[in-house]
C-alpha cells in the first residue's frame, strides 16, 4: 500500500541510518504518535529486509510491532511502528547507570536474543542506539527492567536468516564500535556474534567508552575495520576492567571465545551469570528474594549445589551474615560472587523464573 499522508502529521525527524530516516508523527484521527521509518532512496531494501524479519518475529515481546508496511509514491518503503521513548545511548547521556541495572538490561536482552536466534535470525547490529526502553530508566526499578517487553530491540534492516548468512562472507557487517570481531574478518557470522556485540556494549555502558573509539572516523575505510579489529583481538580479555565487572561477567567473555563458529550457545548458562549478579548488586533484591530463590531451587533443580543436610535455619544464618557483610560498592559486591555461585543453578530458563 501507499502512505496516505493524510492520516499522519509529520511532526519531527528523530533519527536517521545510513540508509534510512526516521519521523515522529501522529494519527490525525487518533492522536496517537507512531514512528515513521522510510528510506533515503528508493528501493534501497533494507526496510522490506526488515518488515520480512519482524513479520518472522511477531510475537516476540522485545520486538516493535508493525503498524504498517507500504511505499511512498516515489517508490521508497517505509515502516510505521509504535514509537519508543528513548535508547540506550541517549539513556547513558542524561545519567549513570549502576551496575545492576546494567546486568538486568543484558539479561533482558539475553532473553529476547535466545528467541530471536530460535527462529534462527541473527540480528547483526546490536548498539546502545538499537536498545530502546518504554519509559525513561530514573527511577525504574530492577524487576521493572526485567519485565518481558519493557527493552526493545529495533533496526532489523541488516539481520539475515542463519541459512542466508552461509553464503556470505568477505562482508564487514555492523557498526564499527559493536561489531563482533568475525565481523571485521569478513568470516561466517553465527549466533555468537550477536552474543559479542552486546558484550561490547554493556562494557560501553559501565566505562562510557570502548578502547577502540578513538579510531573511529566518518569514513569507514577498509584499514579503519582492520585497525579496530586488530584492537578488538588484542584487548578482547581486558576490556572489562576487574575493578568495575564481576567475575561472572568475564567468564561470559571467556564463553564467548569457547563457542564454536556455528554453535548454539547455551543460553541458560549465560543468563545464570547475569542472574547471579542481580542479586549479589542489589540489596534488596537479596533480601527479599534470595531464600525463596535458594529454596525453589533446592526442589526444582537437580543440578543445585546445597548440601542436602543444609535446612531453613542455615539459610537464614547464611543471609544474615551476606547482609552484616554487604558494603555498598561494586568491589565488595564482586567479591561476594563467589560465594553467591554456588547456590544458582544453570538450570533457570527465563527471567520469568524469577518470582517476586
Amino acid at each position: 500500500m501507499y502512505l496516505q499522508t493524510s492520516k499522519y502529521e509529520v511532526l519531527s525527524k528523530i533519527g536517521q541510518g545510513s540508509a534510512h530516516q526516521v519521523f515522529k508523527a501522529q494519527h490525525n484521527l487518533t492522536s496517537q504518535l507512531y514512528a515513521i521509518k522510510m528510506e533515503k532512496c528508493p528501493r534501497s531494501g533494507q526496510i522490506e529486509n526488515e518488515f520480512k524479519v519482524l513479520k518472522e518475529l511477531d510475537e516476540i515481546e522485545g520486538i516493535p510491532k508493525i503498524i504498517n508496511y507500504g511505499m511512498t509514491p516515489d517508490n521508497k518503503s517505509f515502516l510505521i511502528m509504535p514509537l519508543l521513548n528513548c535508547n540506550l545511548h541517549d539513556v547513558l547521556i542524561c545519567q549513570e547507570l549502576s551496575l545492576s541495572q546494567i546486568l538486568a538490561i543484558g539479561l533482558n536482552i539475553i532473553e529476547t536474543l535466545e528467541k530471536i536466534h530460535h527462529k534462527p535470525i541473527l540480528h547483526l547490529d546490536i548498539k546502545p542506539e538499537n536498545i530502546m526502553l518504554l519509559q525513561t530508566i530514573q527511577n525504574t526499578s530492577i524487576d521493572q527492567l526485567l519485565k518481558p517487553g519493557f527493552i526493545q530491540i529495533i533496526d532489523f534492516g541488516l539481520s539475515q536468516s542463519l541459512e542466508n548468512l552461509k553464503n556470505q562472507k568477505n562482508l564487514f557487517i555492523g557498526s564499527l564500535n559493536f561489531a563482533s570481531r568475525a565481523s571485521h574478518k569478513g568470516e561466517y557470522l553465527s549466533f555468537k556474534d550477536d552474543l559479542e556485540s552486546l558484550l561490547y556494549v554493556l562494557v560501553y555502558l559501565r566505562n562510557y567508552k570502548l578502547p577502540w573509539s578513538q579510531l573511529i572516523s566518518t569514513e569507514f575505510t577498509n584499514s579503519e575495520i582492520k585497525s579496530i579489529e586488530e584492537m578488538k583481538t588484542s584487548l578482547f580479555n581486558k576490556i572489562a576492567f576487574y575493578d568495575k565487572f564481576p567475575q561472572e561477567f568475564l567468564k561470559f567473555m571467556s564463553y564467548i571465545d569457547t563457542l564454536k563458529q556455528d554453535e548454539i550457545p547455551d543460553y541458560s548458562y549465560v543468563k545464570s551469570l547475569f542472574i547471579t549478579n542481580i542479586f549479589i548488586s542489589n540489596f534488596r533484591l537479596i533480601s527479599e528474594l534470595f531464600l525463596y530463590f535458594i529454596y525453589n531451587l533446592t526442589i526444582n533443580s537437580e543440578t543445585i549445589q546445597i548440601p542436602v543436610q543444609q535446612n531453613l535455619s542455615n539459610q537464614l544464618s547464611m543471609e544474615n551474615q551476606l547482609q552484616e557483610d554487604i558494603i555498598e560498592n561494586d568491589a565488595k559486591m564482586i567479591s561476594l560472587s563467589d560465594m553467591i555461585w554456588k547456590y544458582s543453578t544453570v538450570k533457570i530458563k527465563s527471567i520469568l523464573d524469577i518470582k517476586y
